[in-house]
């Protein structure tokens, strides 16, 4: 059998691609020519990006003041609601307050997820 002399001298591996090879009728050493290439940009090369692109990692990058900001006004907020309710104020300021501190800290949340999407977006264009 030709595939048991074979075997002594070629490793499995090998085997298996020639033999996968010769089913889709293609030489082994022309299948290997066949994959698709991958391209990896590299960071060497100039990336041209677009001017939002630019705004968004500007303002939400990595050293962007927009997350300690939302942090400090939602901080703020809750601990003026805090005093509201120390000082016995009327219940519709300190439902105000509550509301305001709500939509703070929503806001400071979305800045922080919106920021990971701009990281991950210079990232895979290879400018951090």
């Amino acid at each position: 059998c030709a595939l048991h002399q074979t075997s002594s001298t070629m490793p499995m591996s090998q085997m298996i691609r020639s033999a996968a090879a010769s089913v889709q009728g293609v030489q082994p050493a022309r299948a290997a020519e066949r994959r698709p290439q991958i391209v990896v940009p590299s960071t060497a090369e100039t990336v041209q990006i677009s001017e939002l692109d630019a705004q968004l990692i500007y303002y939400l990058g990595k050293d962007s003041p927009a997350i300690p900001m939302g942090v400090f006004a939602t901080g703020v907020i809750l601990l003026s609601g805090l005093a509201s309710f120390n000082n016995n104020t009327s219940k519709r300021s300190q439902q105000t307050f509550m509301r305001a501190r709500l939509v703070s800290q929503g806001i400071t949340i979305g800045l922080m997820m919106g920021s990971l999407a701009v990281q991950e977006r210079a990232k895979y264009l290879g400018i951090q």
